[in-house]
């Protein structure tokens, strides 16, 4: 029987990939949700997920 692995790896492995897909850019999860941190930019959003997506947006509008 195997095991599943622990939200903690989980949410690890998710923000392991966040980092690779958005370089540059920081992640930290609170109560509030997640907070992903470019210089002086600050996006928060209640999901990673929803934080990916509004970054995907963000990429595109400023042609990155």
């Amino acid at each position: 029987m195997t095991r599943a692995p622990s939200a903690d790896f989980v949410m690890e492995r998710l923000m392991e990939e966040a980092t690779r897909e958005f370089p540059g850019w920081s992640f930290e999860r609170d109560r509030s949700g997640w907070t992903a941190v470019h210089d002086k930019t600050r996006l928060t959003r209640p999901s990673l997920a929803a934080l990916r997506a509004i970054l995907r947006v963000h990429r595109v509008s400023r042609g990155s």
